[in-house]
């Protein structure tokens, strides 16, 4: 229970962002950045975007390998199952990968589900807890975009790259989250510490 703008642990609440003022004891700043249902709209938004452009992004190889002799495809029920089983499958390496970049970096990663803004369903794997620097932080949430997209980019030249196309663009388009942690990231001030939750960041900024 809430009573005007502070909640029982005396942090402050406002626009999903919860603050702690800083102590003489722990000289940082604690601050909580959860996405609201406006940013989750707007991130459904830019991931349709994505979305879009990747699929002639991905379609590329295929359109190289035929060259000009050009070429057609059909699309049947079975092509339509393998390509949701691909889908899930990558989501599933997507935070396998953000898993592996936090175990390398001494951080015990977990799984589970979420509801970003109460609006946008989502897996996550985190490490409550634990407090990244800027560039681990960066390593962790770029990881799966660039590792998904550039490999499954190479494979899209092998013969069966046409079932990739569009997993791999829903896949980027799944990737607005992590490109939205990175840009909230970089605008913080240096000597931030980063501690990852499973809907948000926890911002640790140092108090000079």
């Amino acid at each position: 229970m809430m009573s005007g703008p502070f909640n029982a642990n005396g942090r402050s609440r406002i626009a999903g962002t919860v603050t702690t003022p800083p102590s003489s004891a722990s000289q940082a700043q604690v601050v909580d950045w959860r996405p609201g249902r406006s940013e989750a709209t707007l991130w459904n938004i830019v991931a349709i975007v994505l979305v879009v452009a990747g699929i002639p992004l991905f379609s590329l190889p295929a359109i190289i390998r035929s060259g000009k002799a050009g070429g057609s495809f059909q699309i049947s029920l079975s092509d339509v199952l393998v390509i949701v089983i691909l889908t899930a499958v990558l989501v599933v390496i997507h935070e396998a990968i953000h898993a592996l970049a936090m175990r390398a970096l001494g951080a015990r990663p977990t799984f589970g589900a979420v509801l970003v803004g109460g609006v946008m369903p989502a897996l996550y794997a985190t490490a409550a807890g634990h407090r990244f620097t800027r560039g681990q932080y960066l390593t962790i949430a770029l990881a799966p975009a660039v590792v998904i997209s550039v490999l499954g980019f190479l494979a899209c030249f092998g013969p069966w790259g046409g079932y990739l196309i569009v997993p791999l663009a829903i896949h980027l388009g799944g990737c607005v989250g992590d490109g939205f942690a990175t840009w909230k990231v970089l605008r913080e001030p240096p000597g931030t510490e980063f501690e990852d939750l499973r809907d948000g960041i926890r911002f640790h900024r140092k108090v000079a």
